[in-house]
């Protein structure tokens, strides 16, 4: 029998979305968050932190595919990597099935990652791998670093506390000087129709410094309203350059998800 106790995220304070349970695997308070992991009925194990979904066993390949396979696949030979965030270690898995020859991931939660390793084994097998370098610190700062990087993936959560630098215009400043020759960065963008400015702000900052930016959406159904936004955006011209097919993303999808709604064009029009 189904026991009934529930986990819900407050989306916002009209909208909760719920889970049934099976168990409650792990919770713990690290410097920066409350970190839990639940075993629920539908979407499988499901890590939260701040009591907000982030990945969940079911539909984790959607998000992780999308935020990693446009920017891949859009440039001609990307062999060094950049992550922040993915402390999970889920794009550094899709980002590593390439012949990449360093992937650097920077952290700022180490028990985000020992919490992926003990209880989301199909995530965290990426931080076997001896191309992946793990960084615990702020990316913000590791971004003063000297180095060249063919691809940056901003794979962090929302822009609000110790997040909330990793989506402004110094730090969008500070990556781009770490890009070489045909440089691509991609970021999440959030849920343009539940938070409609985080999709904007972002758009607008990197517009600033980069000549083509180009929004992009996926469906993943756990996080808000399932509508799921990233920006990518280079220098270079932005068009599908390599091939990949996974269990979302496929060359068919790299070219139908950069076509928005209209609602989304109308936003990122506004003054």
């Amino acid at each position: 029998m189904k026991i009934d106790l529930w986990f819900s995220e407050l989306q916002n304070e009209d909208v909760k979305f719920g889970v049934r349970l099976k168990s409650h695997l792990f919770s713990k308070e690290s410097k920066y968050q409350k970190i839990d992991i639940f075993d629920t009925e539908f979407f499988g194990r499901v890590m939260s932190l701040d009591g907000c979904f982030m990945i969940t066993d079911r539909d984790e390949f959607m998000y992780q595919e999308m935020l990693s396979h446009p920017g891949m696949c859009s440039h001609p030979g990307p062999r060094r990597v950049l992550i922040i965030g993915g402390g999970d270690g889920g794009v550094a898995r899709e980002v590593l099935r390439y012949p990449v020859e360093r992937v650097d991931l920077v952290e700022i939660d180490e028990e985000v990652i020992n919490a992926a390793k003990a209880y989301l084994p199909n995530l965290s097998v990426s931080f076997k791998d001896p191309r992946l370098k793990v960084h615990n610190q702020d990316a913000f700062e590791f971004v003063d670093r000297d180095g060249t990087y063919d691809l940056i993936l901003v794979d962090s959560t929302d822009p609000i506390g110790f997040a909330a630098s990793l989506f402004s215009e110094v730090f969008y400043m500070k990556a781009k000087k770490l890009l070489g020759k045909d440089g691509i960065i991609v970021t999440q963008a959030g849920s343009p129709f539940m938070n409609p400015e985080f999709l904007r702000k972002a758009y607008r900052g990197l517009s600033k410094f980069f000549k083509n930016v180009k929004p992009y959406l996926s469906f993943v159904p756990s996080y808000p309203s399932g509508m799921w936004s990233y920006i990518i955006a280079s220098d270079s011209p932005i068009n599908r350059k390599g091939e990949f097919t996974g269990k979302y993303y496929n060359s068919s999808i790299y070219e139908s998800s950069f076509s928005l709604p209209q609602f989304i064009t109308d936003l990122l029009k506004e003054d």
